[in-house]
């Protein structure tokens, strides 16, 4: 399928890697706007691009600063709306290139409170918001220490890393752990301490305000996630005000359900989802 690599600025200058990968046959029934979880790059989402495109979506995705090919220190942001501005980079632009196709926001992980949290504060014209495993309550497998202690270093050394990612809580699938800790555009070693303690505040932010979130929201996680909590989900679920809102719980997987051994279950009904939505946003048109 049609690829292309691009770049972008943030709103300080900053160079954010960026691609795209369009539908094989035609004009597209929708646009992906994807933002990747801490640690990883879009590129790790060619696969979902692919099985996307043959349902007729194109997809668009941008490294996070200080993420991939992306400028900036590693996985790190002095303030987490850093992160939400060159997301209306990324959409502004992605507009542009897509026109009046209906766009859907997707995150997944950190990228999923970067998503919710843009999609409460900026109010996007977007026909969906979609969530993967996003990090809206901490999981089981992060110390309640590690988070007092991490506020601390956030203002002492704010630089400094304070917590690794497993990349055995990712996936049951040893290819898929294998992978992620090959990839050398991935950056498991640490995460720094200002991006975690700004990661939870981010994350009491979208839980205090998803009483605001009404457009259509399809949210899934996996139960035995140990990154991000799956009860995060079932609150916002919970708590946002949209008529139209999923909430998907796939029993044993991990933190990347899209990558876990029930890929296939997953993919199809998050298609599905988006299938529908796709059509209702050219019935309204």
């Amino acid at each position: 399928m049609p690829h292309t690599a691009y770049e972008l600025h943030g709103s300080d200058g900053l160079p954010l890697f960026a691609q795209s990968w369009q539908a094989p046959d035609g004009a597209p029934r929708g646009a992906i706007a994807l933002v990747h979880g801490m640690g990883e790059h879009s590129g790790r989402y060619a696969k979902l691009a692919e099985y996307l495109g043959q349902h007729g979506f194109a997809t668009y995705a941008y490294d996070l600063r200080g993420h991939g090919r992306s400028g900036g220190p590693r996985v790190y942001v002095d303030k987490f709306d850093e992160y939400l501005s060159d997301t209306d980079v990324f959409l502004t632009d992605l507009r542009r290139r897509c026109g009046p196709t209906p766009v859907f926001l997707v995150g997944h992980s950190m990228g999923g409170t970067i998503a919710a949290l843009y999609a409460i504060t900026r109010q996007p014209a977007v026909r969906g918001l979609v969530l993967s495993s996003p990090a809206i309550q901490l999981g089981a497998d992060i110390p309640k220490a590690l988070i007092v202690v991490g506020r601390w270093l956030a203002r002492a050394l704010p630089r400094l890393p304070v917590r690794k990612i497993d990349t055995r809580l990712i996936s049951r699938d040893l290819a898929v752990i294998a992978q992620a800790a090959s990839d050398p555009l991935n950056c498991y070693g640490g995460t720094p301490a200002r991006t975690g303690a700004e990661l939870l505040n981010a994350m009491s932010r979208v839980l205090a305000a998803c009483g605001t979130l009404r457009m259509p929201l399809y949210i899934f996680h996996g139960t035995e996630d140990r990154l991000t909590s799956p009860s995060g989900s079932q609150a916002l679920y919970a708590g946002s005000a949209s008529l139209d809102k999923t909430l998907r719980l796939y029993p044993g997987s991990y933190h990347e359900t899209m990558n876990d051994l029930d890929r296939e279950q997953v993919l199809q009904e998050l298609a599905g989802w988006l299938l529908a939505h796709s059509q209702s946003a050219a019935s309204a048109a």
